[in-house]
């Protein structure tokens, strides 16, 4: 059987994977324990009556830019399985 331009050789697969695998480390990484933190955070404030914590805006700008760049590499994986450029 004989491959051809299929596989490891096309370099927009590679790209996407490689792209990929970063996203789920920034998701894994960085994002899922600063919303496990937040989570905790207003979960203990809420079991004592008390209202969201004033920490909530500040923990929520420390995440927005990095999970807009996880939607931006995101947006380029499916922009080169979709379009293949190179």
């Amino acid at each position: 059987m004989i491959i051809t331009k299929t596989g490891f050789s096309q370099m927009w697969l590679n790209v996407s994977i490689l792209l990929a695998l970063l996203t789920v480390v920034l998701i894994d990484g960085w994002i899922e324990p600063r919303v496990n933190k937040i989570e905790k955070s207003i979960s203990e404030n809420y079991d004592q009556g008390n209202e969201i914590p004033a920490e909530f805006g500040l923990l929520i700008k420390k995440i927005v830019p990095i999970e807009t760049a996880a939607q931006l590499l995101m947006i380029a994986i499916l922009v080169l399985m979709v379009m293949k450029p190179f």
